[in-house]
């Protein structure tokens, strides 16, 4: 990490990154070279050549690719870890990182259980290093606006949050016969894993935790494969000091089908004392305010970033150089309750959501499709 001398702020912060998969192609593996104060020193992945031939295209011409975990993390300028691989692997991969001394921003989901999340938590803050987890949306432009538009009361207190999908939710890398993301032992459970865990964190961020979980779990569709593509939730908001305005009680209707056979679609509703807000989940949709009766009164457009993952990675770096702070940060103890809404909503499918569940063979206790 170099700084400037007369002011002590790192001038740049050299990041590495763990995984080379779809998710960094164009979300979140350019940021780390665009952004101000960011440099990509190493990548990391274990498939002969590929991380070469990643390093080869990072401009600049320092980047080193390399095929072995310990001998990234003893990369000589390496400062901070984004470590952008399945789910499953977080747990064994953040602790050699944090074991290396280095600050970690890691995807989501960032476990596959809320445990396995408060583990990784407890890593770093043992060792005193900052975990930032990948809730990207929270930095996406229509949410802050809506929070914005919340503060300044434009629909008054917040009744009421639905929000329902069909079809895969935006999905990526889904070609294959069988996606990790499909796959329990991998990411968890089924796509909610994946794209819903992005609406949770989001609906804690502008409004307050959500309790009182009540779900609806089946596998309705998809007689092929094991986990779950339907799933329910109720519950409410609860007290909050950090919310966009007064949310506390508001009820939660939640809704994912990845294996409708109706049109695809994607809403978010937001019912205040005074009007709506809709919109859908992706970051360029455009944004309705509404009155109570639902009549638009006013469309807000926005521009499609090239690199979706760009705003929150500007902000994590500008944190480790200690050049802003912002609430738009999410950290381990943001993706534990995350992780905790997931778990009680999921718990009756799997029969079990604890660190070492997901060890054991695919025939889980209460999995309607165990042989």
């Amino acid at each position: 990490m170099s700084s400037d001398s007369n002011n002590q702020v790192p001038s740049n912060i050299n990041w590495g990154i763990v995984g080379l998969g779809d998710v960094c192609k164009i979300k979140s593996g350019p940021p780390f070279y665009l952004c101000e104060g960011s440099e990509l020193a190493a990548v990391m992945r274990r498939t002969p050549n590929k991380a070469k031939e990643y390093a080869s295209n990072v401009p600049g011409g320092r980047c080193v690719g390399y095929e072995d975990l310990d001998e990234f993390l003893q990369h000589p300028t390496l400062d901070a870890v984004y470590v952008s691989t399945r789910p499953g692997t977080h747990l064994e991969i953040c602790e050699k990182v944090a074991n290396a001394g280095k600050a970690c921003y890691v995807e989501k989901p960032v476990g596959r259980c809320a445990e396995e999340t408060e583990k990784i938590e407890q890593m770093f803050k043992e060792k005193g290093l900052p975990l930032y987890t990948a809730y990207i949306s929270r930095a996406y432009e229509k949410t802050q606006t809506i929070k914005e538009l919340l503060r300044s009361g434009e629909i008054g207190n917040v009744k009421r949050i639905e929000y329902w999908v069909r079809g895969n939710g935006g999905a990526r890398d889904m070609d294959s016969d069988l996606p990790w993301r499909l796959v329990a032992k991998e990411s968890g459970g089924g796509l909610i894993m994946d794209v819903g865990c992005h609406v949770i964190d989001r609906i804690d961020y502008l409004f307050g935790p959500i309790q009182n979980v009540s779900s609806r779990v089946e596998n309705k569709n998809s007689k092929n494969i094991a986990v779950e593509d339907y799933v329910a939730i109720k519950a409410e908001i609860g007290r909050s000091t950090t919310a966009a305005t007064i949310s506390e009680g508001a009820s939660v209707d939640l809704v994912w089908d990845f294996a409708s056979t109706e049109e695809p679609c994607d809403e978010l509703r937001i019912i205040g004392s005074k009007g709506i807000l809709r919109t859908n989940g992706a970051p360029a949709e455009p944004l309705d305010i509404c009155n109570s009766n639902g009549d638009v009164l006013k469309t807000i457009e926005f521009e499609m970033p090239k690199h979706t993952g760009q705003g929150l990675i500007q902000v994590v770096t500008d944190d480790l150089r200690g050049v802003g702070k912002s609430d738009i940060l999410s950290y381990g103890e943001n993706a534990i309750r995350a992780q905790k809404v997931l778990d009680t909503a999921l718990n009756s499918y799997y029969g079990g959501r604890e660190a070492g569940y997901w060890n054991r063979e695919e025939t889980w206790p209460g999995n309607p499709h165990k042989s």
